[in-house]
This record gives structure tokens, sequence and C-alpha cells, in this order.
């Protein structure tokens, strides 16, 4: 689920190291009490329980009532860190200490005041590409006295999908006639057709400026052009043969960043997926996915 709200039922609690070792001064001070008929010691034992009973409800009150929520997953690459953000808040009237971390993993500590709500990025490193299994959330709070330890375990869900790890290589495109040329140094093509006139801009180059409409006017035109430029290319399974498959999916990913941030339009061919040239972010990502969730299903 993407929410969900702590209560009695899906919160536990045990004492502490520090709350077993205070129960057995208790026991100890309970012994000498009825050993020597102590009345101080007997007040000093009943009063130290009854404080380790308060401290119970104390240390539940803690979670009781605590709300925690998914964020939205920025997706990463197989080998980095991913950032997963977690809405926590406090409905009750009291402020909360409370620990929230995956096993494993560096847990980090919050103090919500009443009514506060704050957002966690906690830290899951990932291995390899694909959808990345969560494990459940731990949150556990040991406050005021650290004498009981109260925690539950929260499943969240995070659309996660981890991107195969990119392999630098340069990006060879078709130049049409069977030859192959290194995306990296290749000349932007398209064309650049005349629309219309209009008035002069800051910014225009000599080339655009219209001297006959200039003339006729009196006052500065300048060509208004159709541009499409940039380049169209296809992005190959079949052109990396002979490597691996992770290999493959690896070049593959790094030749999308690389077209991603030359501004082209790219489309890409693996078995079983054939997505369509365009360029942004979100095209972007449904090429990383791709590559990412590539062979999970058979």
């Amino acid at each position: 689920m993407s929410r969900l709200a702590l209560s009695h039922r899906n919160v536990f609690i045990l004492p502490s190291r520090t709350g077993w070792a205070f129960a057995g001064l208790l026991v100890a001070m309970l012994l000498t009490a009825i050993n020597y008929q102590n009345s101080l010691i007997y007040g000093l034992t009943f009063w130290l329980v009854s404080l380790g009973h308060g401290t119970i409800w104390l240390t539940f009150r803690n979670l009781s009532g605590l709300e925690m929520s998914a964020g939205k997953v920025e997706s990463c690459c197989a080998g980095e860190s991913l950032q997963l953000p977690v809405r926590i808040s406090s409905a009750r009237n009291w402020a909360v200490a409370v620990a929230v971390g995956y096993p494993g993993e560096t847990e980090q500590d919050f103090t919500l005041a009443p009514g506060e709500s704050l957002e966690a990025a906690l830290t899951r490193r990932t291995l390899k590409r694909g959808r990345l299994p969560l494990k459940r959330i731990r949150v556990e709070t040991e406050y005021p006295f650290g004498l009981f330890r109260a925690w539950s375990w929260v499943a969240l869900d995070f659309d996660v999908v981890v991107y195969p790890k990119p392999e630098f290589t340069p990006v060879h495109l078709s130049a049409g006639d069977g030859d192959e040329i290194e995306g990296t140094a290749m000349a932007l093509i398209g064309r650049d057709d005349v629309s219309g006139i209009r008035e002069y801009g800051r910014g225009d180059s000599m080339n655009q400026i219209s001297w006959k409409h200039t003339a006729r006017t009196g006052s500065p035109k300048s060509f208004e052009r159709e541009q499409e430029q940039g380049v169209m290319c296809l992005l190959d399974w079949e052109s990396l043969k002979g490597l691996e498959p992770e290999v493959r999916l690896s070049r593959l990913a790094s030749w999308v960043d690389q077209a991603e941030a030359l501004g082209w339009q790219y489309g890409l061919s693996i078995p079983g997926v054939e997505i369509s040239a365009a360029t942004g972010s979100e095209h972007r990502h449904r090429c990383l996915k791709a590559l990412a969730l590539w062979g999970e299903g058979e």
C-alpha cells in the first residue's frame, strides 16, 4: 500500500537491553527489601516499577497514530544508491522520536512536533537492473528512557525500476550506404526552409535579415525559418552482435543517454520491443525502462 497508519494492531514492544537490566535491578531490590523488611527499599522498588509500567505506554505512544506514505522515486542506474522518499506525519497531540530505515541500511532518526510531517529520503543500494524488490521498512523507537523498544514493519508501494549500468562507448550510426560513423562526430542534419517574413529580432544573424524587404519597408525584416535540425537514429540491438545480452543492454543505455544529451531524436529496437524515434526526458525514461525490464517476463 502507498499509505499506512500505525496502531496497536501492527506495533510490537519488548524490553530493550537496558530494560532487561532495569528489570533485573528491580528483582534484586525486591529481594533485598524482603530480606531486610526495609520499607524504604519497598517504596523505591514499587515506585520504579510504576515508572517502568508508565514507560511502556509512553514508548508505544511514539508509534501509535504515526502515518507513513510513499513518495515518487527517481530511477537510478545499477550500482548507484537509490533515494526512496517517505512522508512521515504525526496526527497525535504529542511529539514523537523515531528511527526509520531498511534492514542492513543506515537508519535515520527523526523528531516530530505535534501534528508535524516531514519527508525522509531513505537510502537503498542497487546491485542489478530491473524492478527493485523492496523489503519492508522498519520503524522503531526507544523513547523516552530506552527501557523498551517499540517497532513495526511497514510495506509501502514504490514503483522502482533500476536502469542498466551504462557502459560508455561512442554511438555508431549508419551513414546510409553500409558504412558507420561515430555519432559524436556527426554534423547535425535537417532542413532550413523559409516560412515567412517577420520583424527583426535582437540576436538574429546577418544571414537571417531580408535585405530586400528591409529596403522596401524601411524597417529591418528577418526571414522566419522552419527549422528541423537534429539527427534521427535507431539504437538497434542487432548492431551489437557477438556481445552478451547484459553488455548490449549497458551499451544501449549509454547510447540513450548520449543521444538525449545531444538533442537527437532516437528510437530503440530490442527483441520484443520497438520504440519509435522521439526525444525528451519521458522518452528517455521509456527507453531505459524497456532496457531495464528486458527479459524479466521470460
